[in-house]
């Protein structure tokens, strides 16, 4: 009977999960996730319709295993960052998942005409105001949710900024650290390193950004020059809900804008989304510019900022005055007006690159009532199944009193991004001139439209005027938020940084050309670089090389040599060269291969200057062969001090004093401390000592010391004479003999 029992339970289970799912969940590990899906199974379906009896739970986690034993068991991921979560449970269902050991806290009922939003309040007295309006249940990390019915959504305290919708399904692919999409490693992106090539590429494209354009957007975004009055970009201004909008003014300005930029190569339109709030349905205009990429497939990377603007925290003289949205503006010059401007400029300097993927330049609105432009954008993207690469968003970019630094918000899985950008702004700082601080987000809900980007799984940036919150600029929301309190060289460098970050992965159309600079030649001795190109004897001088490619990726047919010459190459001595075929070692726009260092050991033989000269020769293939030597100079010195050689020239001479030479060729350095000149009967007719001894400081190697430095007089008679000379390391001292004849 008992056999009878289990093999009807047996039969029961297959029934429901088929054979294999049986066998796993009923290993020891999954005992509780069987038993979850049972009930799950047994109680309707996964996919479910939001119903009163629905609760929002909070779970906290640790590992990404057990977020998946949830969803498994059919429940709704609301939201997830690292160490808590927000499950959409059934209620039947929370007693099973307790009972399995998982910890879920109740945050609240789910019900129809309430929605719930995600914010971080500045201080206990906005908690307190919020607790008006709604359950405020903090989930951690200063993140609160903010249950709200839809009616009293319009009454939100001015101060309350940065809400975001819980959103209805979370993808689980978001927060964690992914490196850089494949689809960015072509182009000038491949090396993965900013090198000399790249920084003048994107110098020159940086250098295209206006700052009085940029000043100008700002100006029309928040002035009104025909009535003289402030604008209003408040996303319901001018609007008729339910109903064809009354003015598309900016939209439309800003579309015929793109299209400008453009000239052609892309297109701008308008994207209508459909939004709730406040229980009714607004229609709204994000203003989207594309460019298409040279190879379909490959991606699209996002510039973007919202364009509405807000008044609310508007104070008035009348403290029963309120900011009304209906009549009151709202320039919004910094937020976003600051924003906007940067997203135009980097369109016009980057569109005339081109790229393997697409580019879009994407204009939001209705940021300001829970990033509902941006949401829509991402939410339409991700279901026509785009492949997002990467999303720069500008918000608030000139309300900072520095123009040299500013900030970048980043979660893990964008640190591919931030940190590109971050090495591009301290490589390119001497040009652009603008360092970026970096603000690491936990989970996906922050302060703007990138935040979007983040919960669809997308990767992306903020460029933000501060570090933290809350925030600083004293006009923000309010009507004060006016075109002259900007700081409009800041916003100028931010936008040419954006410009250049993105420029770097772009593919270049430029011949390829093959150049060598000052720094491609690295002479080290024990592992450091020599800034006085000097080295001992005895001593293993390690020769690095390097050349750099200035146009498109080299033809695979080619190969590069690379000779190190002491001496002038047609008649100095090889040192030693290696041959980079192209075929095995990829050389891309941008690219700089790696090649292996030549040693030489410095001898004795070796004691004095040389002229160590870099070359590179690709053959005739190459165009522009002008810049494919570098040289530099070295001095060897012994351990010990020694005159190799001493002598004067021309000899013998019958020109001035002036123009004639006494060489002295010495092993280290050291100090020419007494000269000596005697006629041939031993009479001694002049010479020097110490100081008086001008040009007396001596390098390994030939030195020449004028004679007139010497014969105080500047002129002797014909003869022959004899000369002694003492030269002095501060350890040893050497001295050496010659002779010389005057002619007339």
């Amino acid at each position: 009977m008992l056999k009878t029992v289990r093999d009807g339970k047996k039969r029961a289970r297959r029934a429901i999960f088929g054979e294999w799912h049986v066998r796993a969940l009923m290993s020891p590990g999954f005992l509780g996730l069987g038993l979850l899906m049972v009930v799950a199974g047994l109680s309707g379906s996964a996919g479910y319709a939001v119903a009163e009896d629905n609760l929002l739970v909070r779970i906290p986690w640790k590992d990404a295993s057990e977020l998946d034993f949830v969803e498994s068991a059919g429940h709704v991921l609301r939201y997830s960052q690292p160490g808590f979560a927000v499950f959409e449970v059934r209620e039947g269902e929370l007693a099973v998942l307790r009972s399995a050991g998982v910890t879920a806290e109740v945050v609240d009922t789910v019900c129809a005409g309430k929605r719930y939003w995600l914010l971080t309040p500045a201080d206990p007295a906005s908690r307190d105001s919020l607790a008006a309006y709604g359950r405020l249940v903090p989930l951690g990390g200063g993140l609160y949710l903010l249950g709200v019915d839809e009616t009293l959504e319009p009454r939100l305290p001015g101060f309350v900024s940065s809400l975001t919708l819980l959103p209805e399904r979370m993808g689980r692919e978001t927060g964690f650290p992914r490196g850089r999409p494949a689809e960015l490693g072509v182009g000038r992106g491949t090396t993965g390193v900013l090198g000399i090539a790249d920084e003048r590429f994107l110098g020159a494209v940086a250098s295209e950004v206006n700052e009085d354009s940029i000043r100008a957007t700002v100006h029309f975004l928040s002035f009104d020059d025909d009535s003289a009055k402030l604008r209003s970009r408040y996303t319901f201004y001018g609007f008729c809900p339910d109903s064809r909008p009354d003015s598309l003014a900016i939209p439309l300005w800003l579309k015929a804008k793109l299209e400008a930029y453009f000239g052609g190569r892309g297109t701008a339109s308008l994207d209508s989304f459909v939004f709730r709030y406040a229980g009714v349905n607004y229609t709204r205009y994000n203003v989207v510019g594309r460019i298409p990429g040279r190879v379909p497939g490959s991606g699209t990377f996002v510039l973007c900022a919202h364009y509405d603007s807000n008044g609310g925290r508007t104070v008035y003289p009348d403290p029963d005055r309120r900011w009304d949205w209906r009549v009151d503006p709202a320039p919004g010059a910094d937020d976003n007006g600051s924003g906007v401007a940067s997203v135009l400029e980097c369109a016009r300097a980057l569109s005339d690159l081109e790229f393997d993927f697409d580019m879009e330049f994407v204009l939001f609105s209705a940021e300001e009532q829970g990033l509902f432009g941006s949401a829509a954008y991402v939410a339409s993207r991700k279901a026509q199944g785009y492949n997002m690469l990467g999303a720069l968003n500008f918000d608030m970019q000139a309300y900072r009193e520095a123009a040299d630094s500013t900030f970048l918000r980043t979660n893990a899985s964008s640190d591919w991004l931030s940190a590109h950008i971050k090495n591009v702004s301290e490589s390119l700082f001497d040009s652009i001139g603008v360092r970026v601080g970096l603000v690491q987000v936990v989970g996906p809900y922050d302060s703007s439209d990138h935040s979007s980007f983040w919960s669809a799984g997308f990767d992306g940036v903020h460029f933000f005027e501060q570090g933290g919150s809350p925030v600083v600029n004293p006009y923000y929301h309010t009507i004060d938020d006016t075109a002259g309190t900007l700081n409009y060289s800041l916003a100028w460098k931010v936008a040419r940084l954006g410009a250049a970050s993105v420029a770097y992965f772009a593919t270049t159309t430029d011949p390829w050309d093959l150049e060598v600079l000052s720094g491609d030649l690295l002479l080290r001795l024990e592992g450091r670089t020599l800034s006085i190109q000097e080295g001992d004897v005895g001593s293993v001088l390690s020769i690095g090389l390097s050349f750099h490619n200035l146009g498109a990726a080299v033809p695979e047919t080619i190969s590069v040599r690379v000779g190190v010459y002491d001496g002038t190459p047609s008649s100095g001595r090889l040192m030693g060269e290696r041959l980079i075929s192209v075929a095995t070692t990829p050389i891309p726009s941008g690219g700089s291969p790696v090649i292996e260092p030549l040693s030489w050991l410095l001898t004795e033989s070796d004691v004095g200057a040389h002229s160590i000269y870099l070359v590179i020769d690709a053959g005739e293939a190459e165009g522009n062969r002008d810049n494919n030597v570098v040289s530099k100079a070295l001095l060897v010195r012994s351990a010990t001090l020694a005159i190799k050689k001493s002598f004067v020239f021309p000899n013998p001479s019958n020109v001035s004093l002036a123009d004639v030479r006494l060489r002295v060729f010495v092993t280290r350095e050291a100090t020419l401390t007494q000269v000596d000149v005697y006629d041939i009967s031993g009479r001694k007719i002049g010479g020097c000592r110490d100081g008086d001894c001008r040009c007396a400081s001596l390098v390994p190697g030939d030195n020449d010391v004028a004679l007139s430095n010497v014969l105080s007089g500047g002129a002797i008679a014909p003869g022959v004479y004899l000369y002694r000379l003492s030269v002095d390391d501060g350890a040893q001292k050497k001295v050496d003999y010659g002779r010389f004849a005057i002619v007339r």
